[in-house]
This record gives structure tokens, C-alpha cells and sequence, in this order.
């Protein structure tokens, strides 16, 4: 019985490395079934997809609860990335501050399950708009692709040009878009969480998540439990030290099993034997004292913690090729951003992405970044088409394929083509053949599909012309325009997804050459 904590951290790690290797896959070598298992058994992403398309692949949540039922709370020691890497930290803050060890705290439920109760009422009002704070594979996953990866990056760029030198050629260097504000809230989530965890363990698992508020109620009935044999225990506190989640009190040999996340430390540490792993037999009872803590109703209660400073996205211009006075520029507003195709509507986005990030961090050209007020309050750190980092590509689907809740549906390659998600705008004024007299056509270039393409304006230039039944509002002309600050052409995005109609190939006639004469 004491190989089950070796077990544990031999499963966790594989879980968790392998989820690391989906968010820092610059290379995207992953293969999409790996991609899948990965994410299979993260509760709330595989709630979330079950509950858009009823498949095997979103049945991961299932087999969570059925587990809970049997052996507690395995998911929150065995399978959450975040509880992996809280472990690392409790590990870290015993090494760096000599910490004796944890004690028993009183249970803090009222505010445990008020929290849970907030989330499940937000949901079904509102979506995911609350949950994404504190779903704890959004919080794992907006870490690694807005903060862990950028050393990763930085280090592999370093290493191919080094590489380059020498003539070697098989890795190469990349570019990523840094959002100082997407950074600052991932990074001010997560370690929080970490920080927390070297003075007081698994706090959070016990006090604010979702997920561990759920199980928690589903592990005081589970089949198998620990427990501690008052006849052999000799109360040397031993697996009281040792508990991260500060539930067992060693001087009434009590196990809270709703705060138990089974990780199996206390059977290893115990000098007698005296705490097993058993089924089929009730946890024994705590008496309760005055302020024990014990919940006596529901309350609805919701903590909601640093906010970041709300800031519109800032565009990052290494090089302006044609800037114009902003004073002699016609001015606009975007109305709208668009939300990646796949996702259907603006509304329907908010209400089922958790914000892991994982979309924007297989995006090949990096159109996909963190919302900040792009989508207003509710879709905070949600996914938007930012046509400054680059435009979507019209043979892509990848956002689609590797989204765990179904937020970003996948559509076959023909149907994504035909997904407009907004509508191209020219703005004459602001054009240089307009303005300059200087010949350009980027956004004709660029247009996957020639919704913009050149027609006769003057002087033998040509200039813009945008075929609205065949954009797809894919962005290629506004990031190709070299027009700055205010571009000469822009994308509108549109709150629901409509269809555009499929540009017209023109077929070319074959002119049959007669034979040479001699």
C-alpha cells in the first residue's frame, strides 16, 4: 500500500509533462490523438465539449466522477496539472523556509461550496464568464503559453542560432507576440496559487476550486477512504505534519474526507501502520465543537481576485512602412473583434471558453491572442482575432481541432473556408494611392480569396475594391496594409458567424500551338 503515493507521482508526472509538451509544442509535432489524451481526463474542459457535442471524447468527466466515487479525490493529486505543480512548490517551501510541517485547520466549506454554487449559477446564466478565473487547467495552461513559453522560446532561438553557425539546419528560431497584460494576469493567478501553496498547501483546492468543490462532495461517499485505526496509533502526529491539505487531526484519528485529495504522503509516513486505505467502511466522525466551521446552509459567495489593469491590446510595430499624420487620417472605430471561426457567434464563445489558451498557443500565425476588454468584462483572456499579430489562415483549422471544450468547433477544411467571421472595410482616405499617388495592392496580395482586388482609379494606379459575398474576414489585407497608425483597410468583425460565398475560379482556356513546319 505505500507504492500508491510512487504511483501517484509517477502518473502525475506523465499527465503534466504531457500537457506541457501541448502548450510548448512550437514545432507542432504533437499528433492530434495525443493532443486528445492529454486533455481527456481535465474535468471542466471535457465537461464543457460533452456538453456541445455528445461524444466518447468528452466523456473524461464521467470517468473523474466515477473515480472520485471509488477512491476520493485522485483527480486533484493524480491527474490536475496545477495540483502537480503545487506539489513542486509545498516541496520548495518545506526546503527554503524549514517548515515543521502542516497542522489541522478547520474546514472552510461555507466558503468552499458557496464558490461552487456561484460558478454552477454563473454558468447557466452566463457561460464560463466566472469560471475561467478559476478552473485550474485555465489557470495550468494561460501560465505556460503566456509566461513559461517565452523562456522556452528564448532558449530555442538561442540554440538554432548557435546552430546555424555550424551549418545545421534542423531546428529554427521563432517569433512570438508578448501581451504584457495577457503575462501579468497568468503569472499573477498561478503564482499566488504557488506561493500560497509553500505556507498552506493545498489551500486552493480546498478553499476556491470549482473542481475540488464538486469532488469533494462526491469523495465523502467514496468506496475507498483512509482512515486511522485507534487501536495502533501511537498519536505522534506524524501524518498530521505531513498532510498538504491540513485535514487530518491526529490527536482524534480524523480524516476529513472531503478535503482528502488521496495523495497517499500519510500512509508512507506513518511508523506503525495505523493508516490504511480501505473500503466499505465509514470515515469515523468528528465531533463537532462551537466554530468548527461546519457549513449549516448554503450561502452564495464569490471572490473574485486581482484584477488585472483592463487595457486595450497594443499593437507591436518593429518596422512602419508608410506612416501618415494622424491628424490628416480619417478616423474610425472598430464596432466589433472577431471571435475564431469555429466558434459561431461572440455570445456562444464567452459562454463556453474557459480561456486555457491552448488555441492561441497552436496558432501558426499568431492571429489568435488574449482578450482584455476586446470582448468587455465577460471574456477576459478569451481568444480574439487580432489582425496586428496576423491574420487567419485560410487552410487552417488547428484552433478547432485542439479546443477541449468545444468553444471553438471543429469544422472540415471545405466548411471553415466559407466561415465569415467579419467583413472588410476600406477606408479611401486613408490610402496611399490615394493619398501619395504611390502604386501598393498589399491587401489585393494578401486576400486569400480576391473579395479585395485592384480596379482603375487614375493617373494609371489602381486602387482597392472590396467583393463582400466572398470575404471571409480573415484579416490578410489589414495586416499587409503598411498604413499607420489608422490602417487604409480593416476588418469589422461580426457578433454571430454568417457564411460568404466561394470565390469563382476562372478557368483557363488551353491555346493548342501548331506544330513547327519543319
Amino acid at each position: 500500500m505505500k507504492n500508491l503515493k510512487f504511483f501517484r507521482i509517477i502518473v502525475s508526472s506523465i499527465i503534466s509533462v504531457s500537457l506541457i509538451i501541448v502548450f510548448t509544442d512550437f514545432y507542432k509535432v504533437a499528433s492530434s490523438w495525443f493532443i486528445n489524451l492529454s486533455h481527456f481526463l481535465q474535468f471542466i474542459p471535457s465537461f464543457l465539449s460533452f456538453t456541445t457535442v455528445i461524444s466518447a471524447a468528452g466523456t473524461g468527466f464521467i470517468f473523474i466522477i466515477l473515480l472520485t466515487f471509488l477512491y476520493g479525490r485522485t483527480y486533484c493529486s493524480f491527474i490536475c496539472p496545477l495540483g502537480f505543480f503545487q506539489d513542486i512548490f509545498i516541496r520548495l517551501g518545506g526546503i527554503l523556509f524549514r517548515k515543521k510541517g502542516f497542522s489541522y485547520s478547520k474546514p472552510g466549506y461555507m466558503l468552499f461550496y458557496s464558490i461552487l454554487a456561484v460558478m454552477a449559477i454563473s454558468f447557466i446564466i452566463s457561460g464560463t464568464t466566472l469560471l475561467l478565473w478559476l478552473d485550474p487547467f485555465s489557470i495550468f495552461g494561460r501560465f505556460l503559453t503566456h509566461t513559461a513559453s517565452l523562456p522556452l522560446m528564448k532558449l530555442n532561438n538561442e540554440l538554432a542560432g548557435l546552430l546555424i553557425k555550424k551549418d545545421i539546419f534542423f531546428i529554427h528560431s521563432f517569433e512570438k507576440n508578448i501581451s504584457s497584460i495577457a503575462a501579468a494576469f497568468s503569472l499573477s493567478i498561478f503564482g499566488l496559487i504557488m506561493i500560497l501553496s509553500m505556507f498552506r498547501g493545498r489551500y486552493y483546492c480546498n478553499r476556491f476550486c470549482p473542481v475540488g468543490g464538486f469532488l469533494s462532495l462526491i469523495s465523502r461517499i467514496s468506496l475507498f477512504r483512509l482512515s486511522i485505526d485507534e487501536n495502533s496509533c501511537i498519536h505522534c502526529g506524524k501524518c498530521e505534519k505531513i498532510c498538504k491539505s491540513e485535514c487530518i487531526d491526529h490527536k482524534t484519528n480524523y480524516i476529513d474526507s472531503g478535503r482528502c485529495i488521496a495523495c497517499f504522503n500519510c500512509l508512507n509516513q506513518c511508523p506503525n501502520g495505523s493508516i490504511s486505505f480501505t473500503g466499505f467502511s465509514p470515515a469515523p466522525v468528528k465531533k463537532k465543537t462551537p466554530g468548527s466551521g461546519e457549513i449549516t446552509r448554503m450561502s452564495f459567495l464569490a471572490g473574485i481576485i486581482l484584477f488585472p489593469s483592463l487595457l486595450q491590446s497594443k499593437e507591436n510595430n518593429k518596422t512602419v512602412l508608410y506612416y501618415q499624420e494622424p491628424l490628416k487620417q480619417k478616423q474610425y472605430k472598430r464596432k466589433s473583434f472577431s471571435s475564431p471561426p469555429g466558434s459561431v457567434s461572440i455570445d456562444l464563445l464567452n459562454s463556453r471558453c474557459t480561456a486555457c489558451s491552448l488555441c492561441i498557443s497552436v496558432c501558426p500565425t499568431k492571429v489568435l491572442q488574449p482578450s482584455v476588454m476586446q470582448y468587455g468584462l465577460i471574456g477576459i483572456m478569451q481568444p480574439f482575432m487580432d489582425f496586428n499579430s496576423g491574420f487567419c489562415n485560410y487552410d487552417c483549422t488547428l484552433c478547432g481541432e485542439i479546443c477541449p471544450t468545444g468553444a471553438i468547433r471543429l469544422k472540415d477544411l471545405d466548411e471553415k473556408k466559407q466561415i465569415r467571421t467579419g467583413k472588410s472595410v476600406f477606408v479611401i482616405e486613408n490610402c496611399i494611392t490615394y493619398t501619395s499617388g504611390t502604386d501598393c495592392g498589399a491587401c489585393s496580395e494578401h486576400c486569400p480569396t480576391k473579395a479585395v482586388h485592384m480596379v482603375p482609379f487614375k493617373n494609371g494606379l489602381v486602387i482597392p475594391e472590396i467583393n463582400s459575398e466572398i470575404c471571409t474576414g480573415c484579416g490578410a489585407c489589414e495586416y499587409a496594409c503598411p498604413v499607420r497608425p489608422l490602417r487604409a483597410i480593416y476588418v469589422e468583425g461580426l457578433k454571430k458567424h454568417d457564411s460568404a460565398k466561394l470565390p469563382q475560379v476562372k478557368k483557363k482556356e488551353k491555346i493548342i500551338e501548331a506544330d513547327f513546319p519543319f
